[in-house]
């Protein structure tokens, strides 16, 4: 009901477990085959939250097919594009904006504008691990794996595996 209210393009065999919070001011669209938790007993992990979506005017979020989320929190001011097969952990953090500007002036004078926003895109069968915070202008390469915990601040390659605040290399991923 909530999607609908909030005008969400929603593809075939979506299943939330829990309640949701969207606001839509902008165009997201969630594809098929995709499972949302959104509720602190769907989670075996922790994630004591529920999943939020929040999409500005002319902002865009797309979820591709056979996406998991569980309890994770979604800003989206510029866009957001989540891939086929993206895992996503309990208490994730996606954001897409510095929600205030940077200048301690334009803090006091406009505290809600002039901040900075850049695109983030999660690549095909990414899997981003719990309590991970994605950060304005990211690329999470096809593949790869951030480990729990991390904070991502810079592109991630394919294929390769990085964790820790920065986020930093770890390893490549053998196919």
């Amino acid at each position: 009901m909530i999607l609908k209210i909030n005008k969400v393009t929603v593809g075939s065999h979506i299943q939330i477990d829990g309640i949701l919070l969207a606001m839509n001011k902008g165009s997201f669209r969630i594809g098929n085959n995709v499972r949302i938790n959104s509720d602190k007993y769907k989670n075996v992990i922790g994630g004591d939250t529920r999943t939020s979506f929040v999409i500005g005017k002319l902002a865009s979020l797309n979820i591709g097919n056979h996406v998991s989320i569980s309890n994770s929190a979604f800003y989206c001011a510029n866009n957001i594009t989540i891939d086929d097969f993206v895992m996503i952990g309990g208490n994730c953090k996606i954001w897409d904006s510095d929600f205030h500007p940077i200048d301690p002036v334009m803090r006091k004078t406009a505290p809600n504008e002039n901040f900075k926003t850049r695109p983030i895109h999660i690549k095909e069968s990414a899997f981003i691990g719990g309590s991970t915070i994605i950060l304005k202008g990211v690329t999470i390469g096809k593949n790869s794996v951030i480990g729990a915990g991390s904070v991502v601040s810079r592109d991630i390659p394919d294929n390769q595996i990085w964790a820790g605040n920065p986020a930093q290399f770890i390893k490549n991923i053998d196919l």
